[in-house]
């Protein structure tokens, strides 16, 4: 014979579905705070932030810049192509160009030779989104580059885990600074400490 009652869920199944529910809400809960103080950007574009002494004149955007480098093996890692910029950092002359900020290295003390330290390095750079940016290192009046690349939506874009011969960067103490363009404005920022390459 059935049950003409509806059967409830037992007493020692409740409290573990309550946690359970408890933990859920407060997730969400988190991640609307997160969201609604732009520490995350989930759900909706970051704002493009403003700094009133970053922008200096200069010659502008290289509109034929480079994603990639075939002959050095770097290549572009964005996560966003130029024109999926929904930020709006490209396309207008109003906007403010940020100082360029970032790990412009992963290690000041790498080795030639890969030993003791590795040759290879990451870089990223942050500044305004759609903007161009560009790492040099000079040494001794000679200046080596990373390929141009774009900034995606957040404003960064990475060169990850590339050679220092990729770019012909010998033994020696290297100065290290960040070039931003947008538009008709470019900012550019040094590392406070040097590249020291060793054998």
């Amino acid at each position: 014979m059935q049950n003409r009652y509806p059967t409830r869920t037992p007493k020692r199944l409740r409290k573990p579905l309550f946690i359970i529910g408890a933990v859920v809400l407060a997730i969400a809960a988190l991640v609307a705070i997160l969201e609604v103080t732009n520490t995350t950007h989930l759900f909706h574009s970051g704002p493009v932030a403003v700094s009133g002494n970053a922008e200096t004149k200069g010659e502008g955007t290289d509109s034929n810049a480079k994603n990639s480098d075939s002959s050095s093996g770097l290549t572009k890692t964005n996560n966003d192509e130029p024109g999926d910029n929904k930020s709006g950092g490209g396309g207008s002359s109003t906007v403010t160009l940020l100082a360029p900020s970032g790990d412009f290295v992963s290690n000041h003390h790498p080795n030639l030779s890969g030993n003791p330290a590795p040759n290879t390095i990451s870089s990223v750079c942050t500044t305004t989104p759609g903007a161009t940016c560009q790492i040099s290192f000079t040494k001794d009046g000679v200046t080596k580059t990373l390929p141009r690349q774009i900034t995606d939506r957040g404003g960064s874009t990475y060169w990850n885990n590339w050679k220092l011969q990729d770019i012909g960067l010998t033994a020696g103490d290297w100065q290290v600074q960040a070039s931003a363009a947008l538009n008709s404005k470019t900012s550019t920022a040094g590392d406070a400490l040097q590249l020291v390459i060793a054998e």
